[in-house]
């Protein structure tokens, strides 16, 4: 199985514990890796999701609480727990009832195999040759014209206005 469908599986794993309406997988960064949720935008999800775990960390090592494992928020309409998964961050949505402990017993385990997956596949395979066609380098910018004085009537030069 590849990897991309072993993460596909994994997601859709998590909508088979009780409580649990969907999944998004995503970098550190909040971009979106795999999602498996229904009438939400997966994309905003791990934005929002990276977002919030980033200020959940830095809360975290300035009380001194060591590292960050997961971030839970429990609204009117539901739950949202993003948990550490490697590199990577995963965030489940879950009922306002939800039994939290069944829902992290399966989501840690969840989260530990995705972020092995994600290592998978962001490693490069030993003995492969770099890329031969790396992308063009970005074209060089020309600085921006510098602003001009011009004389006023006491022969003082003074900014010039746009």
């Amino acid at each position: 199985m590849d990897t991309d469908r072993a993460i596909a599986t994994a997601l859709r794993a998590l909508r088979e514990v009780p409580d649990v309406v969907g999944s998004v997988l995503a970098g550190p960064d909040g971009l979106l890796i795999a999602s498996d949720v229904d009438r939400v935008e997966p994309d905003t999800i791990a934005a929002m999701a990276a977002a919030t775990v980033g200020l959940g960390r830095r809360f975290a090592e300035t009380v001194g609480l060591g590292a960050h494992r997961e971030t839970v928020i429990q609204a009117e309409g539901g739950c949202l727990i993003s948990y550490a998964a490697g590199t990577a961050l995963l965030t489940v949505v879950a009922v306002p009832q939800a039994n939290l402990a069944l829902v992290h017993r399966a989501a840690r385990i969840a989260a530990h195999r995705l972020g092995a997956l994600v290592e998978a596949l962001t490693a490069q395979p030993p003995g492969r040759a770099p890329d031969a066609n790396p992308p063009p380098a970005p074209p060089a910018r020309e600085p921006l014209p510098r602003r001009t004085t011009r004389p006023t009537g006491s022969g003082r030069p003074s900014a010039a206005r746009s």
